[in-house]
């Protein structure tokens, strides 16, 4: 089995990281595998303690860990989270040029012992499918009612997550030069598409779909983004029926944690921290990944916490095209 190299972009959140990095050296095939973590500097003197001592840390794992290899890229300037060439974005571009596959995941995620073994083994099941983009290690599953059947993985539509995904280079390269650089959303804008998304992903997917179509370039890659390009493709993500990933990452101490996030969602971050991973050392694949395929599809636009009543997601997409076409009028270009 090939192993996938590993990326971990980090700041300042020792806790979060140690155990995360800690849960993934306890991994099957964590001693084939080769990490690289991104060590972001510190924005500003908020960060530094934590930066400082994560430091430190990483000098000691360097010298002792169970990993085939572990190497750290220290920033000597802040790259931020989520711009073009920002922290993980770099991470990507190195490993693209050592591998033709990667495994993703924040530092604020925990693994269950087979995570490993489940991405790797996906990875070379469905690395010639065109139709399948990543292999999530998440899901949401109790959190989402989803169905399975005797299946220990499923296929999906609607919900891909960067909670520790496995997938290809030539495929994520592909999804950035859509979104990116082809104008993939303006061109691909139809109302049966924002219908549909607003069916299977909910409310606070539409928004973010007008969103994109109605902007003059789309930079940012985050969740929403992925899964709506995933729906208007026809693509999906490979899911397990039992989660391989716990997210802890709700401490307040992230560069990128929103200050005035919405308490609902705050309410289920909760949830997400003592959710049950899976505790089992192996994986093999079994069952029929399209097993109740539509009803898990539409699960997202029934539990989802971001999901906002019919009148406000309205007046939302209103304010969107309104302000497109006035910047039209204008000539701003952005």
């Amino acid at each position: 089995m090939i192993y996938a190299p590993v990326i971990i972009p980090t700041l300042n959140r020792f806790d979060c990281f140690k155990r995360c990095l800690e849960s993934l050296e306890l991994c099957t095939g964590s001693a084939f595998t080769e990490v690289y973590v991104g060590l972001d500097f510190p924005p500003s003197k908020k960060y530094e303690d934590g930066w400082i001592k994560l430091d430190a840390y990483l000098r000691e794992k360097e010298k002792n860990n169970s990993f085939k290899k572990l190497t750290v890229f220290r920033r000597i300037q802040n790259c931020g989270v989520a711009n073009a060439n920002g922290n993980s974005a770099q991470l990507r571009k190195f490993v693209e040029t050592i591998s033709d596959c990667f495994i993703f995941t924040e530092d604020d995620n925990e693994f269950s012992p087979n995570f490993l073994e489940f991405i790797n083994k996906g990875l070379e099941k469905y690395k010639d499918d065109p139709n399948v983009l990543a292999i999530n290690g998440y899901c949401h599953y109790p959190l989402y009612d989803f169905k399975h059947d005797d299946n220990n993985f499923f296929f999906h539509n609607t919900d891909y997550s960067a909670w520790g995904y496995g997938s290809w280079v030539k495929k994520r390269k592909k999804m950035f030069e859509d979104v990116r650089e082809n104008n993939f959303f303006q061109r691909n804008f139809h109302w049966k598409i924002a219908y549909e998304i607003y069916r299977n992903h909910g409310s606070y997917r539409c928004i973010q779909y007008f969103a994109a179509c109605f902007s003059c370039g789309w930079t940012r890659m985050h969740d929403g983004v992925v899964s709506i390009y995933m729906q208007v493709k026809k693509m999906n993500v490979v899911v397990p029926t039992i989660s391989k990933v716990r997210n802890i990452g709700w401490d307040k101490d992230g560069q990128s944690f929103e200050k005035g996030m919405d308490q609902r969602y705050l309410k289920q971050g909760v949830k997400h921290t003592q959710q049950i991973i899976d505790s089992e050392k192996t994986f093999d694949y079994v069952g029929n990944p399209w097993t109740c395929y539509d009803y898990n599809n539409r699960i997202p636009a029934k539990r989802s916490v971001n999901n906002r009543g019919l009148f406000t997601t309205i007046i939302r997409i209103a304010k969107i095209i309104v302000k497109y076409y006035i910047k039209r009028i204008l000539g701003v270009k952005k």
